[in-house]
């Protein structure tokens, strides 16, 4: 009799299990799809900001830049704008009308160089090949920066624009990666 209980309660739970790892699966798969679709978020809207920081440089050379740019008011809403560049948290632009951005992270030299490549594809989306030449790489320069030394750089070049992300020695065996974007001469 106590088996025939414990057969009936076996096959009784086995379809609830079942359902269980098909929910499991479900699940899976559909916040799966959710991530794809907010990393594509992601990477569109960094890629609509940059192009928004390559429209100020080209048009004033940074001149109207103020670290926001928010032009639009909550109680009067009108056509404007905020940069914001989700890879770099702080943006501004130096005395020389260069922008830059920061990651603000502090790193290893391993890891930052495998922020800069991961950097290098994140930014390299946005350009258009036709207009940039992407991806020169070179040991660091240290003109570029007065109080930071540069270890290794990576370039893409436009006919009006230049664009870098470095590796900057932050501090002894601490670096940190940099963006920045000047309009050529």
């Amino acid at each position: 009799m106590r088996r025939n209980i414990y057969l009936e309660f076996s096959l009784s739970l086995k379809p609830g299990i079942c359902l269980n790892r098909i929910f499991l699966v479900f699940l899976c798969l559909s916040s799966s799809f959710l991530f794809s679709q907010n990393t594509e978020y992601l990477q569109k809207n960094f890629c609509h900001n940059l192009s928004k920081v390559f429209e100020l440089g080209r048009q004033d050379n940074f001149d109207t830049y103020d670290g926001t740019l928010v032009k639009q008011s909550p109680f009067l809403p009108v056509p404007g704008y905020s940069i914001k560049l989700d890879q770099f948290p702080v943006t501004y632009v130096d005395k020389d009308n260069r922008f830059v951005g920061k990651t603000n992270l502090n790193l290893d030299s391993l890891s930052a160089l495998k922020k800069l490549e991961e950097l290098k594809t994140y930014v390299g989306f946005c350009l258009d090949t036709v207009q940039w030449k992407k991806w020169t790489e070179k040991n660091g320069d240290d003109s570029g920066t007065v109080f930071f030394k540069e270890m290794k750089m990576a370039s893409a070049v436009a006919k009006d624009l230049s664009l870098n992300i470095t590796i900057v020695i932050a501090a002894p065996k601490v670096y940190t990666v940099l963006l920045y974007i000047r309009r050529r001469k």
